[in-house]
């Protein structure tokens, strides 16, 4: 009795996780936390680019974390030659790969916003804001808030791991099955802006790429 139960009580959480009206309505339900990585992410890039323009440390350790990113990037082997479709499967796997990152890692997926911040800055310094438009914007407008997205799921799974553990320990009810929810629900929705920022990015962005650089 107990096990059918349980099976019902994870079918109608897999129900809803996978609900698209539930999804979509994820972000409103949990804003105190999105809102709260949202301020972390905004506050990263405004200090961020005043350290970097001011501070000549800031704008030497931008250029070897710069660097590093360019070896990133070269490792995915893109190249300005490469097919669309090429492209945007290279773009899946690595966002991909940092949005399960984040959910795993939970809170210290806030590392994770405010290196991505830095990066950001340092590239509206070096490039200038009319380089940044052209080249971060089409598809940031909706990888920010995929990232923003993927950290705030990973936070939300770490309350409810910390509530699950504490269950065991003071043998107390919590709403572990909420958090865990939540946190999916979040991270399938950020999922899905991966994947459409990753197809605007192999598409518009490379195409003012190939402009630009050719």
């Amino acid at each position: 009795m107990r096990d059918a139960y349980l099976m019902m009580v994870l079918m109608d959480a897999l129900e809803e996780i996978f609900d698209l009206k539930e999804i979509i309505k994820s972000p409103i339900k949990n804003r105190k936390v999105v809102l709260f990585v949202s301020l972390v992410f905004i506050l990263s890039l405004a200090i961020s680019y005043i350290l970097v323009i001011n501070v000549k440390y800031f704008s030497y350790l931008g250029d070897m974390v710069f660097q590093n990113f360019q070896k990133h990037v070269e490792n995915l082997k893109i190249t300005l030659n490469e097919d669309s479709s090429t492209i945007i499967l290279a773009i899946w796997k690595n966002n991909l790969t940092v949005c399960i990152l984040n959910y795993i890692i939970g809170i210290f997926s806030l590392f994770v916003i405010v290196v991505n911040s830095y990066i950001l800055s340092y590239v509206l310094y070096k490039f200038g804001a009319e380089s940044f438009i052209y080249l971060v914007l089409p598809h940031g407008i909706i990888e920010i808030p995929a990232l923003i997205l993927s950290a705030s799921s990973g936070i939300l799974f770490n309350i409810g791991l910390v509530n699950f553990l504490t269950n065991i320990k003071f043998r107390t009810k919590r709403e572990v099955l909420h958090y865990i929810k939540e946190s999916l629900k979040l991270l399938v929705l950020s999922i899905i802006l991966f994947i459409v920022a990753g197809i605007v990015e192999g598409t518009i962005t490379f195409k003012i790429a190939k402009i630009m650089f050719s």
